[in-house]
Formats: structure tokens, sequence, C-alpha cells
């Protein structure tokens, strides 16, 4: 804009020099309209340029915004991840743990199936000692019954028996002849011998 003004300038002083038969106060209304609007032209950019500075500071002031809550979301995406990693670790392990602790169920499980059988079989090899243990409770008592028996029927060892030819004598006269009763040893004996075949 400076230079289109001395151009016009030099161009009004030229034809004024070589007399171009224009009236001086022609001239400088004419120099002074076309320096108002020189000025009115550059009020308007001047205002223009104020305004686009005034974008660009605003752009810039949303640019650095936009950075700050890029940068921001540039660290919690950071964050979520290590995040994610560590869960993804943590996640790993638990089921490492869970992996094994089914595993020591299953033979824990094992341990009390065969445990339950061992209880089962020394069970059942208890109800068989106990019931010959009550059998041979059973056959003690018959026993001791047996014996107070014999003792409270026991009597004094009879006399001398008679000599052979007595008893034949005994034999010819017709009278019975009497025959020796077992003693308690020969009883007891028999007893046993009995509860043996019980």
């Amino acid at each position: 804009m400076n230079k289109i003004a001395m151009m016009l300038l030099a161009g009004c002083a030229i034809g004024m020099l070589t007399g171009c038969g224009v009236p001086e106060e022609e001239h400088l209304a004419a120099l002074a309209a076309q320096d108002a609007k020189f000025a009115a032209a550059e009020e308007k950019f001047n205002i223009k340029i104020a305004e686009q500075e005034t974008l660009i500071k605003n752009e810039k002031a949303k640019v650095r915004t936009a950075r700050i809550e890029l940068d921001d979301a540039s660290e919690r995406i950071k964050g979520l991840q290590q995040k994610t990693a560590e869960t993804a670790s943590e996640l790993a392990t638990e089921k490492a743990s869970v992996a094994d602790l089914e595993s020591k169920l299953k033979s824990s499980k094992s341990s009390a199936a065969f445990a339950q059988e061992q209880a089962t079989e020394w069970e059942n090899k208890f109800n068989t000692l106990d019931v010959e243990y009550q059998e041979l409770k059973r056959r003690f008592e018959m026993f001791q019954k047996n014996m107070s028996a014999l003792n409270s029927a026991s009597t004094p060892a009879p006399a001398a028996e008679p000599a052979a030819d007595s008893m034949d004598s005994l034999e010819a006269l017709g009278q019975p002849v009497v025959e020796e009763p077992e003693s308690n040893a020969q009883k007891v004996n028999s007893l046993l011998d009995q509860m043996g075949n019980m």
C-alpha cells in the first residue's frame, strides 16, 4: 500500500511538473481523497489483521489444550495398558492356582476314597472278629456253667470195688453190677471236646 501511495504521489508530482493543466486545488483535493482512501483501506486491513491474529491465538490455545488432553489421554492409555498386563499376569497366576487346587482336590478325593475302602475293610474284619468273640464268649459261659454244675454235683470218691471174683459172684446171684462213674477230669475233657466240635 505504501508503494502504491508513493507511486500516486510521484505521478501527481510528475504531472504538475510537466504542466498537465490540472489546477493545484483540484490536484490537492485528489491527493487528499487518495490519502483518505488509503487510510481507510489501511484501517480495514489492520482490523482484519488483528482479527486474524486473535483467531490464530485462539487456535494456538486450542491446539495447546488439545495437545495437553492428548498427552493426558496417552498417559491414561499407558496406565490402562500396564494395568491390563498386570491383570493378565494375576489372572494367569490365579488360573495356575486353581489348576493346582483342582489337582489337590482330586488327590484328596482319591485318598478319601482309599481311606473309606480301608475303613470298610477294617470294619468288616472287626465285625467278623466280634462274631468270633461272641461265639467264644458264649462257649466260655457254657463251659463255666457246666463246670459249676459239675462242682455242685460232685460226690466223695466211692469205696474200692470188690474183686473180680466178687463181681462174678454178684452176677451169679443175678444182681446188677454198678459201673464206676466217670471222674471230674474225664467230664471236663468231654466238655472241652464238645466245645471244640461246636
